[in-house]
């Protein structure tokens, strides 16, 4: 009854209090404002002050004077106003002609072209005077585009370090300060500090942000940021930019004495009420003790304590419930035992699988802590059986070697066509591992629980594997010579040198030379690619011309182009010379070329292409072939790969060798192919090739720039 008594006086002090806060609000939003206001007058002014200002200074410049002394006005004028950065003079296409730099902002030799960059390209559009604000990785500048005249703009780069100084420097009540904005909502000046590092990424979606972009004139607001900080603030938009200065204010300072005073009287009145309300606890609580006593043993069983027991004698119905509750929670005890008795029983029918598998098996949560690992891992990483390494990420988990980094990358891709291949051999011991991870899914296969990461010892595949390409090698070496010979005396014959041939033996004798040759050219792949794996091949370079490489590989390929009626046309503006070996590029092209010829149907059409990129060439071969299915594009370069269902004879090295061979140019290849769309092979090669002191091929690269 006594609190009821005091509530209508709670109530008038309440409302009292509220009018007083609302005054004291609205004072400092119409401060705030005020200060907005102001600050986006002297933005406005200080943009306009530039404009004019430059625009006196380049009205000099479109007299008849020689470009020495234009020049040197132009350094007069950086020298004397130290907000301009940088002036450049560029062609129609926006690249520089003349350019000088501030003490502010190094300036290279180099001339570049902005040609590309937002500013120039309004400028183009409309042919006028242009004004846009950069806001790159430095600190945000000022960009005019200025006709001077019809073959002639000035680019004029202007420093807002003075304009971000009278921004920055502007505070409210020593907690409130001011940000400006661009036309996006992206801070172009706030004092540091104020603003964290996540403020400015989501700065451009605070509510005020889009309210004062929106707005036409200044105005405030109350509201609250991304991370529930309460905030008032006041706006006011600068037209110049198409942006806006903001004035933001804790919303806990800004109306600190009226939260002071509305704590103050209501004091008063919460010690009444607190004094009130003690009573009628103390008395609820002696109602409501066996209810209490019943809830905390509910919230003991909830945890898992099935132990508890309760003590109620009130000898009435409550007393009745927790005789049922104690009962009940001896029957939970029951069912509990049994249930930790099956999982000891499949924990150890788990660990018994996973134990027996000769692979490691290491499962990780999806923060990369270990869950899971079986004996194998432990051997492999070199740890104790009994090492302590559950709720550990990798790196604390194991000790640093090539097999925990591979572990690693493993766990961050993980999926089945992924793996990475390790080779751990000493002098005493081969040893090669498979690291592979697939991610852990639940029973509908949707929600990602964690990772697997397996790792296989594969030490016999790959001696297996060495010993089958050392047959390999040994076999082709061996065949080589007989096989030369051969072709020899079949050249013998079919010169007459042992007697003048009928016509069907001199066709017979032909056929046999082209099936030498080209088993011939089978062992010579073979061959190459042992050359390549030990690294015996080395380039001879010298400059020539790559179209006229491309032109001796189409007439090469021209008979069997001829036999399928298929049209090879070479596309190249002009003869493209570079320093390459030339003997090497001429089997790419004519690799590549055969492929093309091979799988292109009767009548169908390839095309040789060469341009210029600029750094490097490059080359293309197109066909309107049958196409690559996308399985087979990554894989296409391999050793013996073809594509199943289009073998069309050949020992699949071609393409294997014309990767190396273009590789070994510091060049890349690569393909891009639909199925029925044909196949087009790419290969870039370098500018400015040359061989060190080793013998290996790098790229020179101030030649590389001269050419550019």
């Amino acid at each position: 009854m006594g609190a009821l008594s005091l509530l209508p006086v709670a109530l008038l002090g309440y409302h009292l209090v509220d009018l007083s806060r609302v005054g004291i609000q609205n004072s400092v939003l119409e401060l705030q404002t005020k200060l907005a206001e102001k600050l986006s007058q002297q933005v406005d002014d200080y943009f306009n002050a530039a404009n004019s200002n430059i625009s006196f200074a380049l009205s000099a410049l479109n007299g008849s004077m020689p470009w020495s002394d234009k020049q040197a006005l132009l350094e007069d004028l950086v020298e004397t106003n130290a907000g301009i950065q940088k002036i450049s003079m560029l062609n129609p296409a926006g690249r520089e002609i003349v350019k000088i730099c501030g003490p502010s902002l190094p300036c290279g030799k180099n001339l570049v072209s902005y040609g590309d960059e937002k500013g120039f390209v309004k400028f183009r559009k409309t042919g006028s005077r242009t004004v846009s604000l950069l806001t790159g990785e430095g600190e945000p500048a000022l960009c005019f585009y200025i006709p001077l005249n019809k073959s002639v703009i000035a680019r004029i780069l202007m420093s807002l370090e003075t304009l971000a100084t009278r921004i920055t420097s502007e505070t409210v009540n020593g907690t409130g300060f001011a940000v400006m904005v661009d036309s996006k909502g992206k801070p172009l000046f706030y004092p540091s500090g104020r603003l964290s590092k996540t403020d400015v990424e989501s700065f451009h979606s605070w509510p005020i942000v889009a309210d004062a972009l929106q707005a036409t004139s200044v105005g405030s607001s109350e509201f609250s940021d991304a991370a529930g900080i309460k905030y008032v603030g006041a706006y006011a938009p600068v037209a110049s930019i198409g942006g806006a200065v903001i004035i933001l204010q804790p919303w806990r300072d800004a109306y600190a004495s009226a939260i002071r005073m509305k704590q103050d009287a209501m004091s008063a009145v919460a010690l009444v009420l607190v004094f009130c309300l003690l009573a009628a606890f103390f008395l609820a609580r002696r109602l409501t003790r066996p209810l209490l006593t019943l809830t905390r043993a509910a919230e003991a069983v909830s945890s898992g304590d099935f132990q508890t027991k309760v003590a109620v004698g009130t000898k009435d119905e409550l007393q009745e419930l927790a005789e049922t509750f104690n009962t009940m929670t001896e029957k939970l005890r029951h069912y509990s035992d049994l249930q930790i008795d099956r999982i000891i029983a499949e924990e150890g029918k788990r660990n018994a699988l996973l134990f027996s598998i000769d692979e490691a098996i290491l499962m990780l949560d999806r923060e990369g802590r270990v869950l899971l690992a079986n004996r194998r891992v432990f051997e492999l990483f070199g740890l104790p059986p009994d090492a302590l390494i559950e709720g550990k990420t990798l790196a604390e988990a194991f000790p640093e070697s090539p097999l925990r980094d591979a572990a690693a990358a493993a766990a961050q891709k993980p999926r089945a066509d992924f793996f990475k291949d390790l080779n751990l051999s000493t002098k005493n011991k081969h040893s090669s591992l498979r690291v592979g991870a697939q991610p852990v899914v639940n029973s509908q296969g949707q929600s990602h629980l964690g990772v697997i990461v397996a790792i296989r010892d594969i030490t016999l595949e790959k001696e297996l594997d060495k010993m089958k390409e050392e047959f390999l090698h040994s076999i082709t070496h061996d065949l080589r010579n007989p096989l030369g010979s051969a072709i020899g005396f079949l050249d013998l014959l079919l010169k007459g040198t042992a007697g003048v041939l009928t016509p069907p033996q001199a066709n017979m004798v032909s056929s046999v030379k082209r099936s030498s040759s080209r088993l011939m050219g089978m062992v010579n792949n073979i061959l190459d690619i042992a050359k390549m794996e030990a690294g015996k091949i080395r380039l001879q370079l010298k400059p020539i011309s790559l179209a006229g490489i491309a032109s001796r590989s189409i007439a090469t390929l021209e008979s069997l182009a001829l036999n399928k009626r298929i049209q090879v046309e070479l596309a190249a503006a002009e003869e493209y010379t570079a320093d390459v070996d030339g003997d090497l590029l001429e089997r790419v092209f004519t690799n590549l070329l055969g492929n093309a010829i091979k799988y292109t149907p009767e009548g169908g059409d390839i095309v040789v292409s060469i341009k210029d990129d600029g750094p490097s060439f490059t080359c293309c071969v197109a066909d309107s072939g049958e196409g690559i299915p996308p399985e087979y594009l990554g894989r296409i370069f391999t050793k013996f790969e073809q594509v199943t269902g289009q073998r069309k004879g050949g020992t699949g090295l071609g393409l294997t060798i014309s990767k190396f061979f273009v590789e070994a140019h510091r060049g890349k290849i690569w393909v891009e192919s639909e199925v029925g769309k044909g196949a087009r092979f790419y290969f870039t090669i370098p500018r400015g090739l040359a061989l060190d002191a080793e013998g290996n091929v790098v790229v020179n690269v101030s030649r590389t720039e001269s050419v550019s």
